[in-house]
């Protein structure tokens, strides 16, 4: 698809196919090879689910789609597809970014808004910021601004917002759209809806991304120098955290709930079934991981659920519904399925833990299950059933099955660096062939991990912080998880 009418003799596209060809045969170590078809299949499917013309705020776009049968906008579908194409295009991703923001002058949207109100945006610049060098990250500074309108509508804080407007201090979403995490059949939600809860239950995963991006926002705004808006954000992600542990937490089940409010706005308990289960025995449940809020014997009984094969793990990935659960249905769209972005999710803050050996575990059981569906059927699905171990829906998705090409490229290709959400990439530099490398970084969480994929010809490396011996493990052939035990420093990893 051309805007610019560009012409390429036979010649010219010889030379870029040859070019390509040998860019893939580079791309991976040894060990990522039998997923490679699957993640080839992928990025096809990220790159050519094109649709034109879309129209947004006037002008025609070209528009990057989960799937070419929607000639439509999605909002989190869309950051999760940014994320994904940033493996390949930094340009394509920021492109992607760009399209649901607002400039400071449009009247007549914050962001670009259609289907769930899930804030990928945000995972998807601080991504961005993560990539690129300092003189590429001080470029994508124009953006500030417009996340900052668009978290300030999130927050509740302008423009009408109505998000904030418990006073329990949790966030929902439902005033603009059914669905709160963009798991459409999810129980929690499903019985709210069926008992027209709507306007008096606070959804768990709102409030759990509000604290998330608000910490993001925190980083990138000390980055760029806006002084006068870090204490917002940490103030944000305080009260909300607070609010989380002191209204969802769930002590019989060992989960976080969907809280129920009274007529007056305050939090009256947690949302049940008639026999008193909590509702959000699921995905849902555990997310506050993801916000970095829990305690530690928290944190504990939440692993629990995401380890336990009675539970939430299964041979394909994380199920979107505790298996144990009264409500688990194994023939649903969400509900019975393992679907890919909140295991992105859950995977970076796995890596924030410094649970290095679970956080690979959701990795490659996701490249194994989604590579096992694609060398049968060539198709690259929205998820894959539990019961059946086969993919399912349509067929030709991209959208939130993107993140599989995250997981391949962060412990297989050479020359790649990846962190939690805690902590922030200043720059990073590798030897050509790759048997070296320095990374600078910083972070709020001690103890979590680093990854570094390295040329796998050397078997042996050595690795220092600031000069002194750092601890890492390598359970993949030049894949390197360093733990940083310290809140900034220099890595140098250097084969011996």
């Amino acid at each position: 698809v051309s805007s610019t009418g560009a012409q390429y003799t036979q010649e010219q596209l010889e030379k870029k196919r040859l070019l390509y060809v040998e860019q893939q045969q580079k791309c991976c170590n040894r060990a990522g090879e039998p997923f490679a078809f699957a993640v080839r299949l992928m990025k096809s499917a990220i790159f050519s689910n094109v649709v034109y013309p879309i129209c947004r705020h006037g002008c025609q776009i070209i528009h990057y789609t989960p799937g070419k049968r929607w000639d439509s906008l999605y909002t989190w579908d869309s950051g999760m597809i940014g994320i994904g194409m940033l493996e390949y295009s930094t340009q394509k991703a920021e492109y992607v970014l760009d399209t649901y923001l607002s400039e400071k002058d449009n009247q007549d949207f914050a962001f670009l808004f259609h289907g769930s109100m899930v804030p990928t945006q945000f995972y998807l610049f601080y991504e961005l910021l993560q990539k690129l060098p300092p003189e590429g990250k001080a470029r994508l500074k124009q953006y500030y601004p417009m996340l900052r309108r668009y978290y300030q509508f999130f927050a509740g804080k302008s423009e009408g917002s109505t998000t904030a407007r418990y006073k329990s201090g949790l966030l929902t979403v439902y005033d603009y759209f059914y669905n709160a995490s963009g798991m459409d059949d999810y129980p929690a939600q499903v019985e709210l809806h069926k008992q027209k809860l709507e306007h008096s239950v606070a959804p768990l995963c709102s409030s759990v991304h509000l604290v998330r991006i608000a910490k993001f926002m925190k980083a990138i705004a000390e980055y760029f120098g806006y002084e006068q808006d870090v204490q917002q954000y940490a103030d944000d992600a305080k009260q909300v955290g607070d609010a989380i542990v002191n209204h969802a937490w769930d002590e019989e089940s060992g989960y976080f709930g969907y809280v129920v409010h009274d007529g007056n706005l305050y939090a009256a308990g947690i949302l049940r079934t008639e026999t008193g289960e909590n509702y959000n025995k699921g995905v849902d449940g555990v997310t506050p991981l993801i916000a970095g809020v829990t305690t530690p014997e928290q944190t504990q009984r939440l692993l629990a659920h995401l380890t336990s094969q009675q539970e939430l793990f299964t041979p394909v990935g994380i199920s979107t519904v505790d298996q144990s659960a009264g409500y688990y249905y194994d023939n649903g769209y969400w509900n019975g399925s393992v679907w890919l972005p909140y295991q992105y999710f859950l995977w970076k803050s796995m890596l924030d833990l410094g649970y290095g050996e679970f956080a690979e575990k959701i990795a490659k059981t996701a490249l194994h299950a989604w590579s096992q569906e694609t060398d049968f059927s060539y198709n690259t699905f929205e998820l894959i059933q539990i019961e059946s171990e086969r993919g399912g829906w349509f067929h030709q998705f991209s959208g939130l099955s993107s993140p599989l090409v995250v997981w391949y490229h962060s412990y297989y290709k050479p020359g790649n660096v990846t962190v939690g959400f805690d902590t922030w990439l200043e720059e990073w530099h590798f030897s050509n062939d790759y048997s070296s490398a320095r990374i600078q970084y910083k972070t709020s969480r001690v103890g979590g991990l680093l990854l570094a994929v390295m040329n796998e010809e050397y078997s042996d490396y050595s690795v220092t912080i600031d000069g002194e011996p750092a601890q890492f493990a390598q359970r993949i052939p030049g894949t390197l998880e360093i733990q940083l035990l310290h809140c900034q420093g220099e890595v140098i990893v250097q084969a011996k």
